[in-house]
């Protein structure tokens, strides 16, 4: 697994806020995102399908199920081409004006069984989430 924390100057309430607002529209998160499609929605849980172009990478789609409980939203993966396994966000109160923001990935290669590696992947994840909860604010 790998993770990566970093905190923002922002309550834990308007992250959460963010936080939910990525289930469904994960293209102001996530790069090369498109094609997204809420394929079911209940109260316990969400099944996404969304299309990623990688930099430099082939197009794949990918079908996740998350879930969320304050204040924590996991998205397992249940379609991949290639990996399987979950990416977590975290949203930790340090004060009453910061917050800690959590990314921590495990995926596995299906076929090989090892553990997807790219720290520098999860650490630009984190700083775009933070850098689009911060022009929501201005």
């Amino acid at each position: 697994m790998i993770s990566y924390s970093e905190n923002i100057q922002m309550p834990l309430d308007l992250v959460w806020k963010n936080f939910i607002y990525k289930i469904e529209h994960p293209e102001h998160f996530v790069p090369g995102v498109s094609n997204v499609l809420i394929k079911e929605k209940t109260d316990e849980f969400i099944i996404r399908e969304m299309d990623i172009e990688p930099p430099g990478g082939s197009k794949f789609r990918i079908v996740e199920k998350i879930t969320h409980s304050p204040y924590l939203v996991k998205f397992l993966i249940i379609e991949h081409p290639v990996y399987s396994g979950y990416v977590d966000n975290t949203a930790e109160k340090i004060s009453d004006t910061e917050t800690k923001i959590t990314f921590s990935q495990n995926w596995l290669n299906k076929e090989t069984g090892e553990q997807f590696r790219n720290e520098e992947m999860i650490k630009n994840a984190v700083q775009k989430t933070i850098k689009f909860i911060l022009q929501q604010r201005a």
